[in-house]
């Protein structure tokens, strides 16, 4: 498992499972086109923040929703 959370170079099948199932819930809580251009920047969010030693699903998934507000609260301020 140490191993496992310290080499993030290389995604294994099981950890693109949890990156897609994270990307695909938060697509649908904010009705977002998983084809669409702001998809793709939130697949690159998942995947670095994975990378970041967030390895349980729902940490995961926590640390995407809370980027993306704490991302849309600055917009909002501009």
């Amino acid at each position: 498992m140490l191993r496992q959370r310290f080499n993030r170079t290389c995604l294994s099948p099981l950890d693109l499972a949890v990156c897609e199932r994270v990307f695909n819930q938060v697509c649908a809580d904010e009705q977002l086109d998983p084809l669409d251009p702001d998809a793709e920047i939130l697949a690159v969010m998942v995947v670095a923040i994975f990378r970041n030693a967030h390895t349980s699903e729902r940490e995961l998934l926590e640390a995407v929703r809370s980027h993306r507000q704490k991302s849309w609260g600055s917009r909002e301020k501009q």
